[in-house]
């Protein structure tokens, strides 16, 4: 194990007990957060009783891809969102040197400060309706399995880097604490089939912004359907991710303290 590896693991344990020291607060937490992440499938469900349905795909394969957009959130929150208000509050208060002086790289030690218990309901209702798709759809094949593995990878590159650019965003604009409510609002999209968005926004959901990554891309592999954009997405996630944190260290270099 590295000492960039132990550092996190020591970093997570201090988090994770001061949590446990107010568990009521965090099982109210995860409960809240599990019953809002219900309610899209709840909604998808209505739809298709209703006797409509997104074109090409059943209603168990919709449930996958909305399993599969909780379960990318769920890892994202706890890991790396928590850099974004971690960010904030320490610009805000002017402690944000005190992560500079660490031995260790700023963006590490603000990923590591800031994780975070609160989005562990997405990850356990993401696994929760991936599991009961997956039980009543057809086995996926291993190759189909390696394939979704490897999206879900570059989909957390996509939220890992929609977090690098909200928290550095966080260093000049201060006061911006709505940047989460513009992301939630950007990633929706991917809460639904790319195939039923009109082509201009299909292009740049997969290109330019690749938010289809997130959940449809993963979801087509393990269902095998394979579609033509896919290998230009994983592209753009790639480069998404590299210009975030070119993004994110410009911004540090800009930032100066609490009291510039």
């Amino acid at each position: 194990m590295t000492e960039s590896s132990r550092a996190f693991l020591a970093a997570m344990k201090v988090i994770v007990s001061s949590r446990l020291a107010y568990r009521g607060d965090l099982y109210i937490s995860i409960f809240v957060m599990l019953l809002g992440e219900a309610i899209l499938p709840f909604i998808t469900l209505l739809i298709y009783r209703s006797g409509a349905s997104f074109p090409g795909w059943t209603l168990e394969e919709v449930m996958l891809l909305q399993g599969v957009f909780m379960l990318s959130k769920g890892i994202a929150y706890p890991f790396f969102y928590g850099m974004v208000y971690n960010t904030l509050d320490r610009v805000r208060e002017g402690t944000f040197e005190v992560l500079l002086l660490k031995p260790r790289s700023a963006m590490f030690m603000t990923m590591v400060t800031g994780f975070s218990l609160d989005g562990i309901g997405r990850l356990l209702g993401g696994l929760f309706l991936f599991g009961f798709s997956l039980s009543v759809l057809p086995a996926p094949e291993p190759l189909q399995w390696a394939g979704f593995l490897l999206f879900m990878a570059l989909s957390a590159c996509v939220l890992f880097g929609s977090a690098l650019v909200m928290s550095g965003i966080l260093f000049h604009w201060v006061g911006s604490s709505r940047v989460y409510d513009i992301h939630d609002a950007v990633t929706t999209y991917g809460r639904y089939p790319r195939t039923i968005y009109s082509k201009p926004l299909q292009f740049l959901l997969s290109s330019l912004l690749p938010v289809a990554m997130i959940s449809y891309f993963p979801s087509s592999l393990l269902l095998g359907k394979a579609d033509s954009a896919m290998m230009g997405a994983a592209v753009s996630s790639a480069v998404f991710l590299a210009a975030a944190i070119g993004f994110w260290h410009y911004m540090l270099s800009k930032y100066t303290s609490a009291g510039g």
